[in-house]
């Protein structure tokens, strides 16, 4: 019988205390807005972080699908892009610590890879697994970011949730991860943000800055979203400006914001 490889090694000498958040963002098969990638961004550029876990990405990744960026300068590649998969130690703005998983959703080892993660919970003793992930949905960039709240813990997700209706759809590793952990009596809070379909492949940091809204509400934390902000000014102000020049684009925004006002009411 074969004996399945450990997909995480840990970083010696690193000392996780107990009873800390587990936020999770991992850049899936959606990743609106790409949400999950400038949390990444924001957490990596603004804040302390000791990487704790690795995950080994040939065991789990397809780079043919999915292949790294290389720089070519003149005569040389440089600046080979590989991506990462683990668990960081993070401190945010007060000092606080809690831990985070992000990367890329794994393409393979699904299963194998989700066992481990909640081993690492289990041996951390983890007190909830906070998820973020973003959807592409016909909403106005002109109204608040909607959210679609999910998981076990009600003191943190009642009344929030925009659009909750039932609904099948395609599942990521987000939505395995929630799932076990609830299997396994680990609370969960689960957030989907809204973003609008027709900037769904580029960046909205609106939706990012909502996402630490929620994410450092339900594990008591101040998360960076000065940045964000900014960034989210400069894109209202180009979304601004490429709506008034398209009757067209106007037209779909305006229709978008009649329903979602309807939907609201």
């Amino acid at each position: 019988m074969q004996t399945p490889e450990t997909l995480m090694t840990l970083h010696p000498g690193v000392e996780v205390p107990e009873g800390l958040d587990l936020l999770v963002a991992l850049s899936g098969h959606m990743d609106a807005g790409r949400v999950a990638r400038q949390l990444r961004e924001a957490v990596r550029d603004r804040l302390e972080t000791t990487p704790v876990a690795d995950v080994d990405l040939d065991a789990v990744y397809d780079y043919r699908a999915r292949r790294p960026h290389v720089r070519f300068e003149r005569d040389r590649y440089l600046d080979l892009q590989v991506p990462r998969i683990g668990v960081d130690l993070v401190k945010d703005l007060l000092g606080h610590p809690f831990l985070m998983l992000s990367g890329p959703e794994p393409d393979f080892r699904w299963h194998g890879f989700a066992a481990e993660v909640l081993e690492l919970a289990d041996r951390w003793r983890v007190n909830s697994f906070v998820l973020v992930d973003s959807v592409p949905m016909p909403v106005p960039h002109t109204r608040r970011v909607g959210v679609t709240a999910h998981g076990t813990r009600t003191d943190v997700l009642a009344d929030l949730s925009t659009w909750s209706a039932e609904a099948e759809m395609m599942a990521g590793m987000l939505q395995l991860l929630e799932t076990a952990a609830e299997e396994k009596g680990i609370p969960t809070a689960g957030y989907s943000l809204h973003v609008p379909h027709y900037i769904a492949e580029a960046k909205f940091p609106q939706a990012a800055v909502a996402a630490f809204e929620y994410a450092g509400a339900a594990m008591g934390l101040m998360l960076p979203t000065d940045e964000l902000r900014d960034k989210a000014r400069d894109v209202e102000a180009e979304l601004e400006r490429q709506t008034a020049g398209s009757e067209e684009i106007q037209a779909m925004v305006s229709g978008l914001e009649r329903t979602f006002d309807q939907n609201v009411a």
